[in-house]
């Protein structure tokens, strides 16, 4: 009979069953889709459509300015189908596939029409208005009583734990709160759990990584009440907490190391703010000192005065590190679509609020109006974040991590370096320009004697080269390449349709004495006139590189950067193109071309090609940089009138959100104001900064925040289960020096972290979704966790920190293998360090619900679907895992099956089996050993299957629940 073990493994499949209880939910949609409407369909709406489809004109008797209007449609009928953009209308017209095309001002951007398709996919959600606000002229705006009460904006309060009836059960204040609310609804809170349990759940929590059996051996011996506030003190020490705790804050912050999009271009620098991250962590940097450097670290003195504030520098990559669209050709609207980028992480990661909704329009629901928006926007526009901004595809800044001498040094020899090069290339081209103005005169004589090579007549077989260009009084070298540019081919050149059709009309033309065809007429009118165009085309090229070395003496006399070497455009002649570059019968021979330059030259490339070899062996190490921001200009901004950047309205100050900073602040009137706005987010009384973090800091213990939108503290958010818990932690952490670690200690040395997950069946049916925390949310791996896991259990874990596995710069073909994702399989580093790109993350990060990487992320989905079951039975990565920890049992001499088994069982699940699995495994690896002996060679029968078997057995364990699920 086979084992539970071997039933088990055949029934992943069902993963999903014992999952946590969380499905899917159907029905309302959710804060996230309604974002999506205010932030991309209303404003596309109200920019396209609403002219002629509005409050004010209904074309067709269609109104797309409310949800009424919308959904009713016009005078054709309804407009779009709920979850089917491919049988919707308006995608039809939109994206010109219909009769009707609309706008008809020019069809909608490719990425406004996904956005429709996937609106419209999600069930076309349109969110009601809750507490609208109403856009109003800026003399009568005002916010009503219950905005301003609403109760994220109120002062922090500092509240008594309240009194409760089982103080036994209470260990810190938390707890008092916790069970307070409990006792209200007659509940208890489940039993304690077991130590290995506890274990187990604390050193994933705050490492990312299961306890190794030495820390699960000292652990048990410790009976010692203050036995898990050792472990806790332990696990807070270790390099791998600022690891694990790295990655939570990297997911608030988008970080990837790429720019996404079309051209997906590397961050070659981004990996020192995420080391940044993960050092601030182990350091327990002050949370408010984290905000100040990350928002305005450039602007913050060094430690020791008169040092550069590298570590300043760095976290500023929090800004920097975004997705951004840096081929987009409207520039000022790229800009902006980058200060927006960076307003929303800035206020979802800080504030909890979605400010950015208010781009276009008064915030729907929250009283956020757009003068606040582009008050705050103007801070992020009086930064600088590009190199470059007006290049066809803009450049990203990198900041040099180097005192200013240095860095001028640096590029002054760089500067002479690049200098010496041009010089040597020009001297290359000029010799290249002459080679080719020798050959140009007998472009048609070389034309016109390649015809009469290929088109050999009577003759059987072609002439011999050689002998025909002597005869031809022409060089043979020169020759055969005109034969290899001419010769027929399955190339279709249009640009030589007419050189072709001569040469047919000319075949029955033939020398009588050497049978070779003449050319007609046609042919050698062909031949002089391309002759004449390539005459006129180099003519224009010259000059075009004598401008371009006029402007880059220009830069260097200036100090300015060198313009960019020009790039002959092949689109614009590409005969002269094909001919002149590269292989092409008038380009310099491949081997050896410079043997074709003047003596003088030769000489003078031989002096200068010395100069550069010295210049290169004293050229001074490039300085350290990193991606980061810098003080832009000063920006005196507008409102957007529906956030089209070319429809300016009225001014704004450089202020804060209205309503928390109040009426009468004072405007930001020098530089960027970022350290003005650090600053403020800072300040001890703020009604949302610390709410905000301790509520993260609770949802990565707990699987769910006491606010369970923790990226949205507005109307559209959740209300916080524990309201008086919530102040109670935020007070703390300010009191404690906005201390995250101290705040884990506060957590997790409650009863409250330290329950099991094993609920009541009261609690199930009072309290389903567990709001009141009567028990531990049971929840399942990250993908780092089981990725690194698996390799710390069979020791393969390579825990060296810091640097990149990402090389080079700038963007990859699209079809490149160095744009294709990074290999996990390829590395043991921990998930943290590799490198993400953003157009093409790794199967595996996908497949366990990573996220996207382009937006800021309030925490991981948490599917439970038959593909994740699949990667776990089937995958090599997890067969290596499970071979490689078999040998290692099997390496053991002397130990017994039962030995190994409870061995294994402790590194992978860390508890010892029971009875009945110790049983179950023993039968299951004797089966599997029958069953390999049956089907092996009588040679092989006596160790048939041991290795194997361990191997499966092993394989199990990794993939089973208990491994993947944390209770």
């Amino acid at each position: 009979m086979l084992s539970q073990l071997f039933r088990l493994f055949g029934l992943l499949l069902l993963l999903c069953v014992r999952a946590n209880g969380q499905t899917p939910s159907s029905g309302a949609a959710s804060p996230d889709e309604f974002e999506f409407f205010e932030r991309r369909i209303r404003p596309l709406l109200a920019q396209h459509c609403h002219s002629c489809h509005g409050d004010q004109v209904q074309t067709a008797g269609l109104n797309l300015a409310s949800s009424t209007g919308f959904f009713k449609g016009g005078d054709s009928g309804p407009v779009i189908i709920k979850g089917e953009p491919e049988n919707s209308r308006l995608v039809e017209a939109v994206s010109y596939h219909s009769r009707i095309k609309m706008p008809p001002s020019g069809r909608l951007k490719d990425s406004e029409i996904a956005d429709l398709v996937a609106w419209i996919k999600m069930g076309a959600p349109w969110p009601g208005s809750i507490t609208e606000w109403t856009a109003a002229p800026p003399e009568a705006r005002t916010f009503s009583k219950e905005q301003k009460e609403f109760w994220s904006f109120q002062p922090v309060k500092d509240p008594q734990p309240p009194p409760v009836i089982s103080r036994s059960w209470v260990r810190t204040p938390i707890d008092q709160f916790i069970l307070s609310e409990l006792e209200k609804q007659k509940l208890a809170p489940a039993p304690e759990a077991d130590k290995l349990a506890l274990l187990r759940r604390a050193t994933f929590d705050l490492t990312g990584l299961p306890p190794s059996p030495a820390e699960i051996d000292e652990f048990l011996k410790d009976n010692t009440p203050q036995a898990f506030t050792r472990v806790v003190d332990r696990l807070l020490s270790s390099p791998r907490y600022g690891e694990r705790w790295g990655r939570h804050w990297l997911d608030v912050v988008r970080y990837a190391d790429s720019a996404g999009a079309d051209e997906d271009i590397k961050y070659p620098y981004a990996w020192r703010y995420r080391d940044y991250v993960i050092d601030a962590f182990n350091r327990d940097l002050s949370y408010s000192e984290f905000i100040r450097q990350q928002l305005a670290g450039d602007l913050l003195p060094a430690e020791k005065p008169g040092q550069l504030n590298v570590t300043g520098i760095v976290a500023t990559g929090f800004l920097q590190v975004g997705p951004k669209l840096l081929a987009e050709q409207d520039k000022p609207k790229m800009v902006y679509d980058m200060v927006d980028e960076q307003l929303d992480v800035t206020t979802r990661a800080f504030l909890g609020l979605t400010v950015s909704c208010a781009r276009c329009h008064d915030h729907k629901f929250d009283p956020i109006p757009t003068r606040d928006y582009y008050s705050l926007a103007s801070i992020f526009a009086s930064t600088r974040s590009l190199e470059k901004v007006d290049s066809l595809v803009s450049q990203l800044l990198f900041v040099p991590l180097a005192p200013e001498e240095t860095v001028r040094r640096y590029r002054e020899h760089q500067a002479r370096l690049n200098s010496k090069e041009r010089e040597i290339q020009n001297i290359i081209d000029d010799q290249a320009f002459g080679y080719s103005a020798r050959l140009r005169p007998k472009l048609a004589e070389y034309m016109l004697a390649t015809w009469r090579f290929l088109n050999h007549g009577s003759e059987p077989e072609p002439p011999a080269v050689e002998p025909f260009a002597a005869a031809q009084g022409l060089d043979v070298a020169v020759l055969k390449r005109w034969i290899d540019y001419l010769k027929p081919s399955s190339e279709v050149r249009p640009h030589l349709q007419g050189w072709y059709d001569a040469s047919r009309l000319a075949l029955a033309q033939t020398e009588g004495t050497t049978g070779l065809p003449v050319p007609s007429p046609e042919l050698v009118a062909e031949a002089q006139a391309l002759q004449e165009k390539t005459e006129a085309e180099a003519r224009r090229w010259e000059e075009a590189i004598a401008t371009w070395r006029t402007k880059v003496q220009e830069s260097e006399a200036t100090g300015k950067d060198a313009p960019k070497k020009p790039v002959f455009d092949a689109s614009r002649n590409r005969f002269f193109a094909e001919i002149a570059f590269d292989k092409g019968p008038l380009a310099l021979p491949e081997q050896d071309p410079e043997a074709w330059f003047s003596a003088q030259a030769k000489e003078r490339l031989a002096s200068l090609r010395a100069e550069l070899g010295q210049l290169k062996e004293s050229s001074p190490p490039e300085p350290p940089m990193a991606c980061a921001v810098q003080e832009g200009e000063p920006i005196q901004q507008r409102v957007f009138i529906r956030g089209n950047v070319a429809n300016p309205g009225e001014e704004v100050p450089k202020q804060f959100l209205t309503v928390i900073a109040g009426e009468n602040q004072t405007p930001v009137t020098q530089g960027s104001g970022r350290l003005e706005l650090a600053n403020w987010l800072t300040r001890p009384e703020h009604p949302l900064t610390a709410r905000v973090m301790v509520n993260r800091i609770w949802q990565w213990h707990f699987g769910e925040g006491l606010v369970r939108t923790p990226s949205n503290f507005g109307t559209l958010g959740e209300p916080p289960s524990h309201p008086e818990l919530l102040d109670y932690l935020a007070s703390r952490f300010v009191e404690s020096g906005w201390s995250v670690k101290a705040m884990h200690r506060l957590i997790m040395l409650s009863s409250a972290y330290r329950i099991s997950s094993e609920g009541s069946q009261r609690a199930a049916e009072s309290d389903p979704t567990n709001r009141l925390l009567s028990h531990m949310n049971r929840r399942r791996l990250d993908v780092e966790e089981i990725r690194d896991g698996l390799l710390s259990i069979t020791g393969d874990l390579d825990l060296s920190m810091g640097g990149s596995l990402q090389s080079g710069f700038g963007t990859d073909g699209e079809n490149s293998d160095e744009r294709l994702s990074f290999d996990p399989d390829s590395s043991t580093r921990r998930t943290v360090y590799l490198s993400l790109r953003r157009s093409n993350l790794p199967a595996l990060l996908n497949l366990f619900d990573f996220g996207d990487a382009t937006t800021s992320s309030e925490g991981r989905s948490r599917t439970n679907v038959a593909s994740q079951a699949l990667y776990l039975m089937n995958s090599d990565f997890i067969r290596e895992r499970s071979a490689k920890l078999a040998r290692t049992l099997l390496s053991q001499p002397g130990n017994s099956d039962a030995s190994r088994i409870e061995a294994g069982y402790l590194r992978i699940l860390g508890r010892e089996p029971t009875r009945e699995e110790l049983k179950e495994a023993v039968s299951y690896l004797q089966e599997y050993r029958e069953k390999a002996n049956r089907t092996a060679t009588r040679e092989a029968a006596l160790d048939a299957g041991n290795p194997t078997a361990w191997q499966s057995l092993c394989h199990v364990l990794m993939a089973s629940n208990e491994f993947i699920f944390v209770d």
